[in-house]
């Protein structure tokens, strides 16, 4: 994306810019406090360069998945992917608001573009010292950013008051250009008359405005928004604009009446959540408890809520209802205590809301089941749902689903679902709820795999209903994508999880994933601890189950006895005899059969692991490692990545994934590249020689006669015969004929082929984007000479026939002494106009007839010479 945030009225600070690489494969470094123009430095080194700028802010996620949005990549796309995109083309990448936390070795071990970091304090990357020392690295800190007095004077346009205000300043960019701009002292007093002074009314109220909100999203914003903007005091952000830390502080302090005023008086100009934190930060308490007893859903994040948790206490029935239930969520059982009270309320819909959060959390196994008082509110609930409107009564029945399931009455929890989405209106957002929970008990009834990844997918694009579902929606997308082997999607969906609000026990227990799918023994081990101080059973068992397996060492388990704490003991042990009793949860299952037929390889346990869920042999790649199939069952390899098939020797399954195989990518334009499905292939020497004759579709005998013209056919065929052999083996190790066939080559992209197709079209500008020099490079045989030969002429040919200047120009490049090419092409330059270029042309020209071929130019040139 373009640096929208750029302004035009920043000044241009040449003395930095000059100190910045301008070419792919470096790095700057901007470290700085606020306010000292990092943002504003990158977004002119982007006006300058005119290259693909791509921007990313630590603040709005993870960076990688960022990128790969940026430059229209999935967002699971690994490294590789981006770093070979970079390449393309020259791009800036700018990268904000970083803490150190991030990795972005990837990135600073290739540098495929020219790489800006912008943070507040020192980054422990351990690439930078060494880009430093390689003289790769440019770093700059608030010392070299801050304005000298030259640069202050050209900002205030040579206007009185710069002097004082470079030296109350110190030269920090950001009141220096309040300064200039109001004309005032930079004071807080004074920077604020200047602003007044020099903002309109309006503009001065959206600024007031934009001071109590984190962002202002585009679509809420206005003629003022933009004018406040292009005046420099806004950021344009992916996610709206926001007013600088700085002037918020200042407006905060100063003028908290002001900004007050102007928060009421956006009350039906923002959304309900938003509204919300305005009040919060313009100090509002009294809006913010009636905004919060207002029968209405908001999307604030549950550790929002819980951080203002001291004024909600004092709040209303529905303020406590909000509290409990987002203390409940960030795995906080004090909740239970706020929601008591509340399910024997009056009125019938704060009732029976407390009633339905209860019975949800009481049935939760992150809060430690119990399912009895779960039992008890659940019949209460049942009891009030004719009092209430449909979609109060259809959230509680979708909630307290929850409590039949746990229980393991799984027709009751069916009929609970049905009757929720019986009672919510068709236009409520709530119902993708239920709908959800129906996937997930056809999945447990009936093994509905691919329905339940389904309906959670939707769920995700629809969480317009509760920000707590999405962090558990998307760790149990990582679940499932786990079970089929997809582990590039599963891990996006953790890393989701684990960055969204609403749900920080879903949330840690994604960070418990990552760490084991990235083999972070370390990590692992912080984030158990903190599953310990959560107090949560669950979690400390799926983490030292994943943890004793990643430093195998099964004494990590003693004193747990829960299912995965036992189904990693008996794996480690390869012991059947440890394996805990057969589960009753179908994702459980999968895991226990997995287990058994790794330590006892019986085909019951692999027939189970195939009749479990309607994915068949899609989630054996999650479960199972490709070598311990039986080799009588090839079919069974189909949902394994291909390249796994390839690698495996095992020759019945690649058979039957023949289809599938790529063709083989060959370069012979300007360099010889083949690229298997599987990595390059390196040939050389007189099997790089048998592939290129090949490639020009030689017959057998002809190959043979080639290549050993001295020697009987019969002995030139043999030493063919042992020649494809080696060939094969190179081409295709995987065993089965695959490129290289009795009748030749097949299944073969050639480069030179679509060049042909192109000079067959008559498709110049096709032509001139693909044609390089050599052909075959590193290869010398008369066969490819006169390929050689053969396609240069009918390239020359076309680009004469069609007289372009640019092919002109690229057939003087491929042969400097081409007199019609050039004839041509002075001949059109004189057309336009353009002597001094035709001059030059002809000059170059003479000069290297006469060093390389010792001769004149055409009487033809010469008169050319003349005219000129």
């Amino acid at each position: 994306m373009a640096l929208s945030w750029q302004s035009p009225v920043y000044l241009k600070r040449e003395r930095l810019l000059e100190l910045i690489p301008e070419e792919p494969g470096f790095v700057l470094w901007l470290e700085a406090p606020a306010g000292f123009g990092k943002s504003v430095l990158a977004g002119q080194l982007a006006e300058r360069l005119s290259w693909r700028v791509v921007w990313g802010s630590a603040l709005l996620g993870d960076l990688k998945g960022l990128l790969a949005k940026a430059l229209n990549l999935p967002p699971e796309a690994p490294w590789g992917a981006l770093v070979e995109t970079l390449k393309l083309e020259p791009t800036l990448v700018v990268l904000e608001d970083l803490t150190g936390e991030e990795d972005l070795s990837p990135l600073l071990r290739t540098l495929p573009c020219l790489l800006i970091l912008a943070s507040r304090r020192p980054l422990p990357y351990p690439e930078l010292p060494k880009l430093l020392a390689e003289g790769r690295l440019v770093h700059l800190q608030a010392g070299d950013l801050v304005f000298t007095q030259e640069e202050a004077h050209t900002l205030f346009g040579g206007r009185a008051g710069w002097e004082e205000a470079h030296a109350v300043t110190g030269g920090w960019p950001l009141p220096l250009f309040l300064s200039a701009f109001t004309g005032k002292p930079p004071e807080t007093q004074a920077l604020l008359r200047g602003l007044k002074e020099s903002l309109s009314e309006g503009e001065f109220q959206e600024g007031l405005l934009l001071a109590a909100l984190p962002v202002l999203p585009e679509p809420l914003a206005r003629p003022e928004t933009q004018s406040l903007f292009q005046k420099g005091l806004l950021r344009h952000l992916q996610e709206g604009f926001t007013l600088h830390p700085l002037l918020k502080e200042i407006a905060l302090k100063s003028l908290l009446p002001e900004v007050q005023q102007a928060v009421r008086g956006a009350e039906g100009r923002l959304a309900e959540d938003l509204l919300a934190e305005a009040y919060w930060n313009a100090r509002l308490p009294k809006e913010l408890l009636a905004l919060l007893e207002k029968p209405i859903q908001l999307r604030i994040p549950a550790e929002r809520l819980v951080q203002w948790e001291a004024l909600l206490r004092r709040g209303g029935m529905r303020a406590r209802l909000r509290l409990g239930e987002a203390l409940l969520q960030c795995g906080k059982r004090e909740g239970y205590a706020l929601l008591e009270p509340l399910a024997a309320s009056q009125d019938p819909g704060v009732a029976l809301t407390a009633s339905g959060h209860l019975a949800y959390y009481l049935a939760e196994p992150l809060l430690g089941k119990d399912l009895k008082r779960a039992r008890g509110y659940l019949e209460r609930g049942l009891a009030l749902l004719d009092q209430v409107n449909g979609e109060l009564a259809g959230r509680f029945l979708n909630d307290a689903a929850r409590v039949p399931y746990e229980e393991e009455r799984t027709e009751e929890a069916l009929r609970l679902l049905e009757e929720a989405l019986r009672r919510l209106p068709p236009e409520s957002p709530y119902r993708i709820a239920p709908l959800t929970n129906l996937a997930f008990l056809r999945f447990e009834l009936k093994g509905a795999l691919l329905e339940r990844i389904a309906a959670l997918e939707e769920a995700v694009l629809a969480t317009g209903y509760s920000y707590a579902n999405l962090p558990g929606h998307l760790r149990d997308l990582g679940r499932l994508y786990l079970l089929l082997g997809e582990r590039e999607k599963a891990t996006d969906r953790f890393r989701k999880a684990s960055e969204a609000p609403g749900n920080p026990l879903a949330a840690l227990e994604a960070r418990i994933f990552l760490a084991y799918l990235t083999k972070d023994p370390e990590t692992l081990a912080r984030l158990l601890a903190q599953a310990e101080l959560w107090e949560n059973s669950y979690l400390v068992e799926r983490g030292r189950a994943f943890l004793a397996e990643l430093r195998s060492d099964p004494d990590l388990l003693a004193g747990l006895s829960g299912f995965l704490p036992g189904l990693a003991r008996a794996l480690l042990l390869n012991e059947a005899s440890l394996l805990p009793p057969r589960p009753q949860e179908r994702e459980e299952q999968l895991y226990w059969h997995a287990a058994r037929y790794r330590i006892l390889r019986k085909e019951e346990d692999l027939r189970a692991l195939l009749a479990l869920t309607d994915a068949r042999e899609k989630v054996l790649p999650g479960l199972l490692p490709l070598a311990l199939l039986p080799r009588k069952g090839p079919e069974l390899a189909q949902a394994y990545p291909l390249w796994e098939v390839l690698q495996s020797g095992w020759k019945e399954a690649v058979a039957s994934r023949l289809p599938e195989i790529p063709p083989l990518r060959v370069r012979v334009l300007g360099q010889f590249q083949v690229e298997g499905p599987v990595g390059a292939v390196e040939l050389k020497g007189r099997a790089k020689e048998l592939f290129a004759l090949l490639l020009l579709g030689l017959p057998r005998e002809e190959v043979a006669y080639a290549l050993w013209p001295d020697l009987p056919e019969e002995a030139a065929l043999n030493n063919l015969h042992v020649w494809l052999t080696r060939l094969r083996k190179v081409l295709e190790p995987w065993g089965v004929p695959t490129y290289c066939l009795e009748e030749g080559l097949v299944r073969v992209e050639l480069d030179l082929f679509s060049v042909e197709e192109a000079l067959e079209k008559g498709d110049a500008e096709r032509v001139l984007a693909l044609y390089q020099e050599p052909l075959f490079p590193g290869l010398d045989h008369p066969f490819l000479d006169r390929k050689r030969e053969e396609v240069f002429h009918r390239v020359r040919a076309l680009f004469v026939q069609k007289g372009e200047p640019r092919l002109l120009e690229r057939l003087l490049e491929l042969d400097p002494l081409d007199e019609e090419a050039l004839v041509s092409l002075v001949e059109q330059c004189l057309h336009k106009g353009q002597k001094v270029r035709a001059k030059r042309l002809l000059e170059a020209y003479r000069k290297r007839l006469r060093e390389e071929l010792g001769e004149r130019p055409s009487p033809a040139l010469e008169a050319l010479f003349r005219q000129l």
